[in-house]
């Protein structure tokens, strides 16, 4: 099987650090040699699309070449068992059984399949937050208005100073009609990390199927899906996991396995949950293969290590960039994971989505800095990631050209 091959400027690297210890190796401007990123380029927005490893790549390519050199004997004999090898190591990476984990392009495509194989009645009701990502709450609407349910947004505070304030929220939102929760792990646009451990229990105490929607979950988060409760949890590889793009995965409580249907239906639709999801039809199946190649480059950091890295930088810059603004963080350190929305200083141009994409055109344009601006209540906020490759200087960079834009 490819693997992780590691070019000269990484060969200095030792292998697997202790917890807690980025021991040497390379952070910061030295890890840009491990990214395709454009040299001159400030890039702060790797949860949007992530930035593929230069090594993992290699090993995609690797995958290509390989399926190439015999198309027919890989798709029909081989990929199966591949495709469960890597379901195997991703559950031991996210604390679940291989056997219940399967692949998909995306998260919105993870979501899809559960959202449109649950069963709705006329008068059930669906709860999601207000932070709810705008494809998942399209497809919301999509499925309850096709059953006659009602989607009930629980109103999320933002700023958030405690995680508290999330969990009552989705609370009060729950009722007797409720059949299903959908609750992010990390909200997109607004950059938390929410209590999905004491939300998740609040809702199975009430007897409520729960969907996580943890597309910024892997690489970012510490995950032990089966223990904590949620009936599926929809994930993407290609973010802070560093898989290709394509790669994703779901994982189904058993018990609701044999109810959840891919959204392509295909050959194997009536032989069980692998194998309905793992063939598709014909397609691109190296993004996915790709993630152990993924995990193997993150062990040269270590898991420890590389959260130490990241999150301690983006609490650190969020702070000073707010200061430096004369703004706010949009919640506490608590909620922070490699992300964090930071406040823009009210403008006479209004706060609304054109007003946010003219802003960042012109960062892009102007600056050559890639950072993500949502408008949230009426203001406009910047999310901010913090990446392997990503240095205090980046956020200096920031604040520099938003003295020259606003």
């Amino acid at each position: 099987m490819p693997s992780v091959k590691f070019d000269e400027t990484v060969k200095s690297a030792p292998g697997r650090p202790a917890a807690g210890n980025r021991g040497r190796a390379p952070v910061g401007a030295a890890a840009r040699d491990l990214f395709a990123l454009e040299p001159q380029a400030t890039y702060l927005n790797h949860g949007a699309f992530g930035a593929l490893a230069l090594p993992v790549a290699e090993a995609q390519d690797e995958w290509r070449r390989h399926v190439e050199r015999h198309p027919a004997r890989f798709l029909r004999r081989e990929l199966s068992g591949l495709l469960r090898r890597t379901a195997d190591r991703v559950g031991e990476y996210v604390g679940a059984r291989g056997e219940d984990i399967v692949f998909l392009d995306n998260a919105s495509t993870a979501m899809n399949a559960v959202l449109r194989s649950f069963v709705l009645m006329p008068g059930d009701e669906v709860v999601t937050t207000s932070h709810c990502y705008g494809a998942v709450m399209r497809t919301l609407e999509f499925v309850c208005d096709r059953a006659d349910s009602r989607l009930i947004t629980a109103p999320l505070p933002f700023p958030m100073s405690d995680p508290e304030e999330a969990v009552e929220a989705v609370s009060r939102a729950l009722s007797a009609r409720t059949r299903l929760l959908v609750i992010d792990h990390a909200t997109s646009k607004t950059a938390l990390v929410l209590p999905i451990e004491e939300i998740v229990a609040e809702a199975r105490d009430r007897g409520i199927a729960v969907l996580v929607d943890g597309a910024h979950g892997p690489g970012m988060l510490p995950l032990s899906i089966e223990a904590l409760g949620a009936d599926y949890y929809a994930a993407n590889a290609h973010k802070w996991l560093g898989a290709p793009r394509g790669s994703a995965f779901l994982w189904a409580a058993p018990e609701r396995q044999p109810f959840l249907r891919p959204t392509t239906i295909s050959h194997f639709i009536a032989d069980g949950f692998t194998p309905a999801f793992d063939w598709p039809g014909t397609k691109d199946f190296t993004p996915v293969l790709s993630i152990p190649a993924a995990l193997d480059f993150r062990a040269r950091w270590g898991e420890a290590a590389i959260a130490e890295y990241c999150g301690d930088l983006i609490r650190s810059a969020a702070s000073q960039v707010a200061r430096d603004l004369g703004t706010v963080r949009g919640g506490p350190d608590s909620m922070t994971g490699f992300m964090a929305a930071v406040a823009l200083p009210p403008t006479s141009g209004g706060a609304k989505k054109p007003q946010a994409e003219r802003l960042r055109a012109r960062l892009l344009d102007e600056h050559d800095i890639e950072v993500d601006i949502q408008p949230v209540d009426g203001r406009l906020w910047l999310r901010l990631c913090a990446y392997l490759y990503n240095e205090p200087r980046d956020y200096e960079r920031l604040v520099e050209a938003l003295h020259k834009v606003l």
